[in-house]
Parts: C-alpha cells; structure tokens; sequence
C-alpha cells in the first residue's frame, strides 16, 4: 500500500508539471473573466494535452469536441482534476473555473 504522503508527493509533482502556477490575467475573485481572459487561461492551462481545438488527446487526454459533460461537471473535473489532469482548485479561483468550462463548450461539433 502506497503511503498518503507519497501519493500528495507525487500529485505535487503533477500539479508543478501541468498547468500549475497562479493565472496573472484575472485577479482573484474577480467575479468577471472575459472571453479572452478565459481563452488565455484554456491556453495557458489546458491546451498543453487538449490542444488549442480540443481534439490533441496528448497524455491520453479526452477529445473535448466530443464530450457529453454538463457544465456542471466540467467545472467540477477541472476544479478536483481526474486521472492525471490535475485540480486546479486554489490555482484558479472559481470565476477562472467557471469561464473555462464554458469555453470548452465551443470545442462540441
């Protein structure tokens, strides 16, 4: 069994490697993100392994233009992270979130 502690480890590890550090274009709790804030973020945050369309699947990352996920969900994937997308809750603040999970909604053909 592996301990919690290497398990925290290693999630850190990820976190440092995919999409982590603080997003500079919107203060926290902003309570507005533009298109183009959001857009940026999905860049800067996501498009490492869904690709600037959706469609990448590096890492073995889902194709977004094809998903069935409500908004709902999207926000919670994004904000806990699933697999190895990592959370990106307390690196985003909520309205971030938000604003990315509804960007993806343009990837949906």
């Amino acid at each position: 069994m592996v301990s919690p502690r290497i398990l925290l480890l290693a999630l850190g590890t990820v976190l440092m490697g995919c999409g982590g550090g603080q997003a500079s274009d919107a203060p926290a709790n902003s309570g507005t993100v533009s298109d183009a804030q959001a857009r940026n973020l999905y860049v800067r945050k996501c498009s490492l392994c869904h690709g600037d369309d959706g469609k990448l699947g590096a890492s073995k990352s889902p194709d977004l233009s094809i998903s069935t996920l409500s908004l709902e969900e999207r926000v919670a994937l994004i904000t806990y992270g699933k697999g190895t997308m990592p959370g990106q809750r307390g690196i985003l603040n909520k309205d971030e979130i938000d604003a990315v999970a509804r960007y993806i909604e343009r990837f949906r053909e």
